[in-house]
This record gives structure tokens, C-alpha cells and sequence, in this order.
């Protein structure tokens, strides 16, 4: 890359996206008086400055300037319903006045039940406020049952923002990600190469102390190097051989490779899953679910937490965890979702996918730039490169280019992922002329800023 036409071409794209969002400079001035950094969590903040949304309305969103934009972001993958779907507001609207907060909903029976119907796994349900308390819950039960300490977590997966997780998210490192994080925090978390079985094998013979092997079956955080069904049933043999707890990570892949997530998609059942993000469309609300037996560890002989004394139970608790906004959010999402699946909406949304993938990568080629995609159903990571996909060699790239690219993209009117995390998403209600119109803001990008004398001069 000619580092001089780079930093020439950053200041023609930053000045065109002041240009376009000078409401959401005042904002983010503003913000930064209230907020640490700007925003209220780190992956929004992107350079030169974030920018600031009002509301969205299907595929679109649109922001403090009254700009609109097709979102392929989705606010991380959540909205797989798109912004304000219609039965989803309506199913919020008539639950609102049973009071936001009251104890024991006879709401969450209900939204227990769907996820039990739709999760092949779930034969108990404990709920939670996020995809990090769901993992941390998940680890915590399959310690107990198991009565051994050790968690086997793959480089490329991410797993939430608990201290145990927060290492080789992303990259092939075995530092934390973050400050902040105890040595110690990350002893009994075990770091093994992905799709790679004789590896899980190899540590199962030497260390007696494995509680559970966790995974996100799409690797998305890594770049979406998804497993292959043949090593996910190997592992499921092993661990099951073993006596060690599998968990399926599925705050991504639940209800978004397929109605029942991975495990339907790969046809392999772990002991323990968890969900976020898209089991509520936006609304706050996880869950941990699983074997009974192994979920009962929560109940042991019948014994709850208070009554248990001298034999201990595991804890899992949260004052916010049975919301009624958010259990009737996630009702009615899930109903939706069992809707899209008899219309064969599911087949539809990963040939959206396929066609993405495939015009992202033509426009690219056909301007004599190296482009690869990777994607699983209507999930998609870019890398600019000619080099042959492999984790080892893509999470090492610079991706200042591709964040770059991203905010030039912003100023054509698409969110194809966020200049700071390069996460795309679709949803059931993208449309063919939304793909058309997102490749066509690709090529009017790589023609208006010329990109290929930046990448190859």
C-alpha cells in the first residue's frame, strides 16, 4: 500500500463524511462530555467520529442529519428482523402495562417454552441479561457438573467480556485483549487451534481437569472460519466419550443459521448453548439452556440455592433477567421466526448471502483488486487481500484499509459493517434491490476514490 495516497486518500474520505454528518460531530462533541470516549461501549467508536442514529425502519436506519442508510450491521447481528418489524412492536404494545419489572412473569413460562421447542438442546432454560452472562452461566454449571476447572476456548472465538474469555478473540494470541485483566483470571481458560480434533484429543489425554469445551460453530469473531460438520460430530464423540461438557456458543448462530441455530444447521446437539442478541430482535435478554441433568446442578436433589447450607449449588441469578419487555420481545421474535422457517424465508435469506458475497467479490475483481469473503448463511466478513483464506494468515492483516473502506461506504448511503468491527449481517427483510444498491455503493467507492492505485502503487 503507498502509504502517501493512503493518508491522502483518509483525508478525502474523513472530509466527505464530515461533510454528511456534521449533526453527528456536534453529537459525539457532546457525547464526550458524558460519555467515556464518546459512546457508551467500545466497539462503537470509530474514526473520525461515530456517528449517531434516531431511529430505523426495516433494512434502514437513519441519523441526527436525517441521512438514511441500508444497514447491514444490524447493531452486531441482532436485528435479523430488521428495525421496528411490525409484530414485534405490536407484541411489546400489549404487554406493556403488566409493569416493566415484576417477580416471576408468567410471561417468561411462555418464552421458556418457545426456546425449548425451537433450541434441540434446551431441555431446561435458565435466562440472563446478555451473551456474556449466558457463557459465564454455561462454564459455571459445567464446572459443577464435572467437578474439574479447566475451560478448552479456540483462538477466533469470542465469548463475552468476562476475564476468562477475553483472549484470542480474534488473533492467534495468548495475551488478554484487554487492560485490566489478572494473569490469573485466564489459568483455567485451556487455548487450542480450531477445527483441529487431534489437538482437543491430545489435551484430553494429558490434563484430567477439563470441564467443558466452549465454541462459536461460526468462529465469526476470527473471520468466519466456520467448523465442518464432520469435526463438530468428532468432538461431540469425544466430549462425550470424556465426560466433558460441550457448549455451543450461538449468540450468533442461534436462529440465524436456521430456526434451531448451529445445531440444527450442523445436526450436532452439545450438552449446553447459549443465546443472546437475536432471541429478543434488540431487546436485552439471553439464555443458557441445556441437559436437565446438567442444568440441575442448579437444584441439586431438589435443593435451591437458600435452602441448600452445607451442599453447594450453582448460583445464577439477575434482577433484570425476566424483563417484560424483553420476554415479550423475545416471544414474539421467536414466533416470527418460526413463521419465516415454514415460508422458507431461511432458504431465502442465505442465498441473499451467496449473492453478497458473490457481487462484493466480482466488483472488486473486475477493478483488479484482491477481495475474499468469507460467510456463513447471511453472515460476512471482507478481507482485502489476494492471499488464500486461513485464520493464521487473515488475522494478521492491516485492516485500516478495510475500516477505511467502510466509512466510504457510509458516505454512499450503506453500513456494510461498522468501520470499527467489519461485522455484516442481513436480515429476513433485505431485499434484492438492498443488495443491488450495496454493490453498487462498492463499485461508485472503488471508482470515485480509486482505490487500486492507494492498494498497488
Amino acid at each position: 500500500m503507498n502509504k502517501e495516497k493512503y493518508i491522502e486518500l483518509e483525508r478525502k474520505v474523513n472530509e466527505a463524511y464530515a461533510q454528511k454528518t456534521p449533526g453527528s460531530k456536534q453529537m459525539y462533541d457532546r457525547a464526550g462530555k458524558a460519555f467515556a470516549g464518546g459512546v457508551s461501549g467500545s466497539s462503537r467508536f470509530f474514526r473520525p467520529y461515530p456517528f449517531y442514529m434516531t431511529h430505523g425502519k426495516g433494512s434502514k436506519t437513519y441519523d441526527v442529519d436525517g441521512n438514511e442508510y441500508i444497514d447491514s450491521f444490524l447493531c452486531n447481528g441482532c436485528l435479523i428482523l430488521g428495525h421496528c418489524h411490525p409484530e414485534l412492536t405490536e407484541g411489546i404494545k400489549r404487554e406493556i402495562e403488566r409493569g416493566l419489572l415484576i417477580y416471576n412473569p408468567a410471561l417468561g413460562v411462555e418464552c421458556a417454552e418457545l426456546l425449548k421447542e425451537i433450541a434441540p438442546c434446551a431441555e431446561k432454560v435458565r435466562f440472563a441479561n446478555s451473551g456474556t452472562e449466558a457463557t459465564m452461566s454455561a462454564v459455571r454449571f459445567a464446572r459443577a457438573y464435572t467437578r474439574k476447572n479447566k475451560i478448552i476456548k479456540f483462538y477466533g472465538h469470542y465469548h463475552g467480556q468476562d476475564d476468562q474469555f477475553l483472549v484470542a478473540t480474534a488473533n492467534n494470541k495468548d495475551d488478554a485483549i484487554s487492560l485490566g485483566i489478572p494473569e490469573q483470571s485466564l489459568e483455567n481458560t485451556v487455548l487450542l487451534k480450531y477445527n483441529d480434533i487431534d489437538a482437543v484429543r491430545r489435551k484430553l489425554d494429558e490434563d484430567n481437569d477439563i470441564a467443558g469445551v466452549i465454541l462459536d460453530p461460526q468462529m465469526n469473531s476470527g473471520g468466519i472460519f466456520p467448523s465442518s460438520p464432520e469435526y463438530l460430530k468428532e468432538l461431540r464423540q469425544l466430549t462425550k466419550e470424556r465426560g466433558v461438557v460441550l457448549i455451543f456458543d450461538e449468540v450468533i448462530t442461534g436462529f440465524r443459521l436456521a430456526l434451531g441455530g448451529a445445531q440444527e444447521y450442523f445436526g450436532v446437539i452439545p450438552d449446553l448453548a447459549c443465546y443472546a442478541k437475536s432471541m429478543a430482535s434488540g431487546a436485552k435478554l439471553a439464555a443458557v439452556v441445556g441437559k436437565e441433568e446438567i442444568m440441575s446442578m442448579a437444584f441439586p436433589k431438589g435443593l435451591t440455592f437458600y435452602e441448600a447450607k452445607g451442599e453447594k449449588t450453582v448460583y445464577q441469578a439477575g434482577t433484570f433477567t425476566d424483563s417484560t419487555m424483553a420476554l415479550a420481545a423475545s416471544i414474539a421474535t421467536m414466533k416470527v421466526y418460526k413463521k419465516m422457517n415454514e415460508r422458507g424465508e431461511y432458504q431465502r435469506l442465505h442465498q441473499l448471502g451467496a449473492r453478497l458475497k458473490s457481487g462484493i467479490e466480482t466488483t472488486f475483481r473486475e477493478r483488479g483488486i484482491g477481495c475474499h469473503v468469507n460467510s456463513q448463511g447471511p453472515a460476512l466478513k471482507m478481507f482485502l487481500t489476494d492471499l488464500e483464506p486461513s485464520f493464521d494468515t487473515y488475522c494478521n492483516l492491516d485492516k485500516a484499509a478495510l475500516y477505511l473502506f467502510f466509512l466510504s461506504l457510509i458516505n454512499e448511503g450503506v453500513v456494510l459493517a461498522s468501520p470499527s468491527s467489519g461485522q455484516t449481517f442481513l436480515s429476513f427483510v433485505h431485499t434484492e434491490e438492498d443488495i443491488r444498491r450495496i454493490i453498487n455503493a462498492i463499485g461508485s467507492s472503488l471508482d470515485k476514490y480509486n482505490w487500486k492505485e492507494v492498494l498497488y502503487s
